[in-house]
């Protein structure tokens, strides 16, 4: 990966500003403290999931991803080629692929959607790469967090997204989205949860974190 951007914290206090700054309006990311909690707003649209052991978790997955079902072409996808960027991918491919449904604006995000919209997952990653507001938003984000940002990142984002009905699996890292099962704006929290449950309990690993992107 030839850019490298400073890590984001898994954090509502975070990630907020961040998609207000973007030009996105009405939806906000709160704490996960456990998937089956019925206090969490709805409709749910996405999960950011953070997760440890990321070399563990590709040996996990690897398998998994080579009997999948890809996702098909209407659901919005993109290779990561920026290092320590999975937060912000994470949440771009939450929000690229609500587009419709929440109210992207007419800011930085919707304007780089269009973009993107236009070239290959590969090439979606160099035009998030070169595009200094959008990085700088990143930037101020990530080092603004409550934990102080380290050299070496063992932890991963990626998120869990509802289309169409449908629950979506994203990971940057990996060749395509991957269709996880039916879901619903009701549901989409608990669905996620037992989506990952597998990884939780093979890592035994207790720094999971994870948010769920609501209504504000």
């Amino acid at each position: 990966m030839a850019a490298s951007w400073t890590p984001l914290e898994s954090n509502p206090s975070v990630i907020n500003p961040m998609i207000e700054k973007m030009g996105v309006s009405g939806v906000k990311t709160v704490d996960v403290l456990f998937f089956e909690d019925e206090s969490i707003g709805k409709p749910q649209y996405a999960v950011l999931l953070c997760f440890p052991e990321y070399k563990k978790v590709d040996e996990i997955m690897k398998p998994i991803y080579e009997q999948a079902k890809p996702a098909d072409d209407s659901v919005f996808f993109m290779k990561q080629k920026i290092s320590n960027a999975c937060g912000t991918f994470a949440l771009f491919h939450s929000l690229a692929n609500l587009e419709g449904r929440i109210n992207l604006g007419d800011g930085s995000f919707a304007k780089w959607l269009v973009e993107a919209k236009k070239v290959g997952v590969e090439e979606r990653s160099d035009l998030l790469a070169n595009n200094t507001e959008l990085a700088g938003i990143h930037d101020a984000a990530a080092t603004g967090g409550q934990t102080a940002p380290t050299g070496k990142v063992e932890h991963h984002f990626i998120c869990y997204v509802g289309k169409n009905g449908f629950l979506y699996e994203i990971d940057s890292r990996r060749p395509f989205a991957r269709e996880i099962g039916t879901t619903s704006d009701e549901t989409l929290v608990k669905d996620a949860g037992a989506a990952c449950q597998h990884l939780i309990e093979k890592l035994d690993n207790v720094s999971f974190s994870a948010i769920a992107l609501v209504d504000q």
